[in-house]
């Protein structure tokens, strides 16, 4: 899917543009001691276009879309979902491509929740600990439906957040195909 289907706000629009153009000029970046943004996080309510934007970033960089759904990653067994996000990172450094974590506040919770379960707070560490020393050319995209319940660490690991919004009445007509 191309960016020009996807529709969202002009903000939105923008931010993905410059993720684009960055990737695409990483080296001169380099050049000048700069990176270019690859760790995403995308909020906001269902259907308003964060899968879609994972697929136009994919796309439009003739990079692999790879999805983890992030319920899918949690085991009951200890240490076990541990492993296959370590699998994941080795993975991200491996192979070029666009990750998207989906339904990211699965590991994603604040830590000092009274509701916090262990094995949920070693994982968010182990995640925390892997997209801090990733250093790799992938681009990582997390999306949650709620950022309120994300921990506070999450957001100064990413190096750009976007938010988004349900269509207002000038785009309503543009999804209607």
């Amino acid at each position: 899917q191309r960016i020009t289907e996807l529709v969202v706000a002009n903000e939105v629009k923008e931010r993905i543009e410059r993720i684009l153009k960055e990737y695409q000029m990483r080296e001169k970046l380099r050049k000048f001691h700069l990176d270019n943004r690859r760790k995403i996080l995308l909020e906001g309510p269902p259907g308003t276009g964060k899968t879609m934007t994972a697929s136009v970033v994919s796309f439009e960089l003739g990079l692999p879309l790879c999805t983890i759904k992030m319920d899918k990653l949690m085991t009951k067994f200890m240490g076990e979902t541990g492993t296959k996000l370590r699998g994941i990172f080795d993975a991200i450094q491996e192979k070029p491509a666009v990750y998207f974590f989906d339904e990211f506040d699965a590991i994603g919770t604040d830590r000092n929740k009274e509701n916090d379960v262990g094995e949920i707070r070693r994982v968010l560490n182990l995640f925390l600990q892997f997209i801090e020393q990733d250093d790799s050319e992938s681009i990582i995209i997390a999306a949650t439906n709620n950022s309120k319940q994300l921990d506070p660490a999450l957001f100064r690991r990413f190096d750009d957040v976007i938010h988004y919004f349900l269509p207002d009445e000038m785009q309503i007509p543009s999804l209607i195909i």
